[in-house]
């Protein structure tokens, strides 16, 4: 079955969302790196062994990418726990995970190729499907080869709960029933929140 991988938390300033992580959970996010081509940069924070958090925000070093930057990050000002991703299971691929996904009525997007540098050069790379959703329906990636950032970011945080709300929470239920994630959804506007134990005790993030 398919496993939460990681939490997006967007926002316009990289710095502004590492600073309200470290004082929200007392563990400061490692600096991840540029994605070539998005116009974005990354912080990341474990939090478990395969399920981490991203803060991703505008790269100003790069120029405006030729599309909108992923999450709404043009569109929103300030910081949003906005989508989510989930990787295959042992004995599934992207492209299963992904047709799931499509049985319950959403595209998933088409499975891309991207990669970033790490600070310390070493380039990484991973397969995902992007459709630039927020919310509760998941998009998912396989890291291949490639270890899960959880393994090499900050710890100390471990994941407690996913919760959120959903215009169609029955519609949510079903689909994280057939992906295997364990979440508590209620019907309202779209919305994502996460439940930590931290450092700083038991925070919610959303």
């Amino acid at each position: 079955m398919a496993g939460f991988d990681h939490f997006a938390l967007a926002c316009r300033d990289l710095q502004t969302g590492v600073d309200y992580v470290e004082s929200l959970t007392g563990v400061r996010p490692a600096p991840g790196g540029p994605h070539p081509g998005v116009g974005t940069h990354n912080a990341l924070l474990s939090l478990g062994t395969d399920v981490y958090l991203e803060i991703i925000a505008v790269d100003p070093e790069q120029p405006e990418p030729n599309q909108p930057r992923p999450f709404g990050i043009d569109d929103h000002d300030g910081l949003r726990l906005a989508a989510f991703a989930i990787h295959p299971g042992s004995e599934e691929s992207i492209e299963s995970v992904a047709d799931v996904i499509r049985s319950h009525g959403t595209d998933p997007g088409p499975v891309s190729s991207m990669s970033r540098r790490k600070p310390d050069g070493e380039e990484i790379s991973w397969r995902l499907t992007r459709s630039n959703r927020i919310g509760l329906v998941p998009f998912v990636i396989d890291w291949g080869d490639t270890p899960n950032p959880a393994t090499v970011t900050p710890t100390g945080c471990s994941l407690v709960s996913v919760e959120g709300n959903d215009p169609d929470s029955v519609g949510i239920v079903e689909l994280h029933s057939s992906l295997g994630l364990v979440s508590t959804v209620s019907e309202g506007p779209t919305s994502l929140r996460i439940v930590l134990d931290t450092p700083n005790g038991q925070v919610s993030l959303s």
